[in-house]
């Protein structure tokens, strides 16, 4: 006969032995793990790749969390910073995608816009970004689109009703290409004039009244660097290029709020939910997935320390930030999308890239002699005065400028202008970037 009683005891004896060990085991591979994590990083140095060059806002938001971050990581490895720049940040991306090492001793940072270009099937994109190890971004970007007071329209409503003369970069930039798309899904009025080198040279042409507004800028850019125009009210903003509002501006609609049926919206949404990414940082598709989790974890931290804060603000920026686990939220909602909306999305954002838009063009001065030659590279700057003793000042770009230079009727570097030589230049705006010089002395 059998003792059931004797059985039920050693079967309960033998349960509680399983999952005492169990949880023995479990508790020492806690530990194990995390020390395995930490050795590594004593040992090894943590890249931070940005996709741009040093100079912009990128570069320096890049180099904050390179001051940050290491603090917040297991072993706390020293970490570095490079710039590999090109294509708005696709170069990097790329490189991360397909050659960066996996073991978790890299990280990326680039442009949300670069990721759009994988959505709307760009060539040359050899990415797909939901495969990324997602750390997160200490910004939620929001471009606003402003214009003049003296434009003639104060709401985006007005600009449906009143043609608006906005300039941007070039045709794909977000300053070419974001007003025209408002034109075609809210039937906005907008033309466009690109070429300019950067914001800095459209703010300086709507400044001289060549232009009515600029097409698309970052608020906190807008607010931090140019806190006069809001306050003197020389600037209205009409539109935030995004999903929703800023909190400093409530009153002033987003792109997506505007859309007339629900299909608009989820196409504006297709185009402008990617700055919610902002300044996204990640790592490369199959990153090693303790020091993966460990580094997101790290960064999380990291966004909510005032210390960080601080130093992003010091950096002429802000944080407003989005965790790994809800970037990669919002982008399974992205690719989610019916068909019917994702195809015309790619269709609108394709179609005004290729349309050609008006180019502005130069001006061009002659009889200016250089008073003072300063800097090189990026910052280059040369001071000149003309006939009537009248002062212009330009930056340059020491090597694109140098692409157009001559002295003496003879091709020569940048880096040869002197003090004492005339000149002939063409610029955009008096106060931004000088693009060829024609010089004698």
């Amino acid at each position: 006969m059998i003792d059931w009683e004797t059985v039920m005891k050693r079967m309960i004896s033998s349960l509680i032995g399983i999952t005492v060990g169990m949880l023995y085991f479990a508790g020492a591979a806690g530990p194990a793990g995390a020390d395995a994590v930490s050795d590594f990083y004593k040992k090894k140095r943590v890249t931070i790749v940005i996709g741009f060059p040093p100079g912009g806002g990128f570069n320096r938001g890049g180099r904050v969390v390179g001051r940050h971050i290491g603090k917040y990581i297991p072993g706390n490895p020293r970490i570095i910073v490079q710039n590999m720049p090109g294509a708005g940040s696709l170069r990097s991306l790329n490189w991360l995608y397909n050659k960066a090492p996996k073991d978790g001793s890299v990280i990326g940072h680039f442009h949300s816009a670069a990721l759009r270009e994988a959505f709307i099937g760009t060539a040359g994109v050899l990415f797909k970004p939901r495969k990324f190890y997602w750390l997160g971004s200490y910004l939620r970007d929001q471009s606003v689109l402003f214009v003049r007071s003296d434009s003639g329209v104060s709401t985006i409503q007005e600009a449906m009703e009143k043609q608006v003369i906005v300039g941007g970069t070039s045709p794909r930039s977000g300053g070419g290409v974001y007003p025209r798309i408002l034109n075609a899904v809210l039937g906005t009025k907008f033309k466009v004039i690109v070429g300019y080198a950067g914001t800095g040279e459209s703010t300086l042409a709507m400044e001289r009244g060549e232009l009515q507004g600029v097409g698309s800028w970052s608020w906190s850019q807008l607010r931090d660097r140019r806190p006069q125009w809001i306050k003197d009210k020389f600037v209205k903003v009409l539109v935030f290029l995004s999903v929703k509002p800023h909190k400093d501006l409530p009153n002033v609609p987003s792109a997506v709020s505007l859309a007339k049926n629900e299909e608009d919206r989820q196409v504006l949404e297709a185009i402008f939910m990617w700055a919610e990414l902002g300044r996204p940082f990640a790592m490369p598709p199959g990153t090693n997935p303790a020091r993966g989790a460990a580094l997101r974890k790290a960064f999380a931290i990291m966004v909510k320390k005032k210390d960080f804060e601080k130093d992003i603000n010091i950096a002429s920026l802000e944080v407003d930030p989005i965790v790994g686990k809800d970037a990669e939220a919002m982008l399974a909602r992205l690719y989610a999308y019916p068909k019917e909306v994702v195809d015309r999305a790619r269709a609108i954002y394709s179609e005004m890239r290729a349309i050609k838009v008006p180019t502005a063009e130069k001006k061009k001065l002659s009889g200016l002699k250089i008073a003072k030659v300063k800097g090189k590279g990026r910052k280059m700057r040369i001071t000149f005065t003309d006939s009537s003793g009248k002062t212009w000042k330009f930056k340059a770009r020491e090597k694109k400028l140098s692409k157009k230079t001559k002295i003496n009727g003879k091709k020569a570097k940048a880096g040869k202008l002197k003090k004492g030589m005339v000149c002939s230049v063409t610029y955009y705006s008096k106060g931004g970037m000088v693009y060829s010089a024609n010089c004698e002395g």
